[in-house]
């Protein structure tokens, strides 16, 4: 398998916007807070398999059988080709945002008073 288009990153700029809302409540829209320009967010949860990731990356971006960081990973594309790969912290996150696909209308909706938070189209 040849090597995906994109690397792993830390995703800080999400996880700063996040952590305001987590506390403040609010909403955002993802493509505000990233320089890329999306059609898709795909998110993986820890144990997701490298085959299903890599594929969804269109190229190796896991070693081994498994996501083994304990982030989520927000794997962005565009026109079906990834453009970010950015791990981002999993603690305040709904569960039900894990394995799911976004559009690139994507906001981080948060209740505040450190309440979890989720994604919403």
């Amino acid at each position: 398998m040849e090597e995906s288009p994109v690397e792993l990153t830390s995703g800080s700029e999400i996880d700063d916007v996040i952590g305001e809302l987590w506390e403040g409540g609010g909403e955002r829209a993802l493509a505000d807070v990233t320089e890329v320009d999306f059609d898709e967010l795909l998110v993986f949860p820890e144990g997701a398999t490298a085959e299903r990731v890599n594929e969804a990356a269109g190229g190796k971006l896991l070693n081994g059988k498994y996501y083994l960081s304990s982030t989520q990973l927000f794997l962005f594309r565009n026109g079906g080709a990834a453009v970010l790969a950015a791990m981002i912290s999993s603690d305040v996150f709904e569960h039900e945002i894990q394995n799911a696909t976004f559009g690139p209308g994507v906001r981080i909706v948060a209740p505040g008073g450190k309440s979890l938070i989720t994604l919403e189209d």
